[in-house]
């Protein structure tokens, strides 16, 4: 994925720097500046490629909400306020990705700055990446959706599964259904995600990814028959 630039707009200096050091530990995102008012956030965008903004609502000077009404072409926007009020408005204008409320984790951050690229790749999803970076302890970790066998819950944790090796990753494994696209990843009990292409063989109360044997939840098993009888029925056709 190509390197995504980024700006910040708060006028709180010790705001702003923990927002900064939250996202400079994703890769992807390149910080072009600090602002911290609307007239120096025009002043930049009109001199620099942005491709996402995060801005405060409420600002010395200005609402934040007055730079989504402004009329200016802007990339996604994701607003971050101490403030629930402003939500409603805030989608109502029609420029805003998401609205995190403050203090916000950094899984909830991840979230929204997947939502906010994914609707400017795509309408619907955040297809284009083949990868997903989740917090381990104090590092974030990159993890290819292709290696992945299946994501175990694991109390507030959860272990994700590769090439027989686990790794304890941060995030709730319902946070990570929301994280995973639904096209390679299904929960198939209430303490498991499969890679559905890992899958080697299952019966009506259990399925193996290799040796690794996984119990289906009676909630689940409906949805998962489903997607298998659509693999088997595309294997046949072609």
């Amino acid at each position: 994925m190509k390197i995504q630039k980024y700006i910040i707009v708060d006028d709180m200096e010790s705001d702003a720097l923990d927002l900064r050091a939250q996202l400079a530990k994703l890769p992807f995102l390149q910080l072009v500046g600090i602002c911290p008012t609307i007239e120096t956030t025009i002043e930049l965008l009109a001199t620099e490629h942005v491709d996402l903004i995060l801005l405060d609502i409420k600002l010395s000077t200005q609402s934040g909400l007055f730079l989504l009404k402004s009329g200016i072409e802007l990339p996604p926007v994701i607003i971050t306020s101490a403030y629930p009020e402003f939500a409603l408005e805030s989608y109502e204008i029609g420029k805003a990705a998401d609205y995190l409320l403050k203090p916000f984790s950094f899984e909830r951050l991840l979230i929204a700055i997947y939502r906010a690229l994914g609707i400017q790749a795509s309408p619907t999803s955040f297809s284009s990446l083949d990868y997903i970076f989740l917090k381990m302890g104090r590092k974030v970790q990159r993890f290819d959706f292709q290696n992945i066998d299946f994501i175990e819950a694991y109390g507030i944790y959860s272990k994700v599964y590769s090439n027989n090796h686990s790794s304890v990753v941060n995030e709730r494994l319902a946070m990570l259904t929301n994280l995973l696209p639904n096209h390679m990843f299904l929960r198939v009990h209430k303490s498991f995600i499969i890679n559905i292409a890992k899958i080697t063989s299952y019966d009506r109360s259990a399925l193996w990814v290799h040796n690794f044997k996984i119990p289906i939840g009676v909630s689940f098993r409906s949805k998962l028959e489903g997607i298998l009888r659509l693999f088997s029925n595309n294997d046949q056709d072609s």
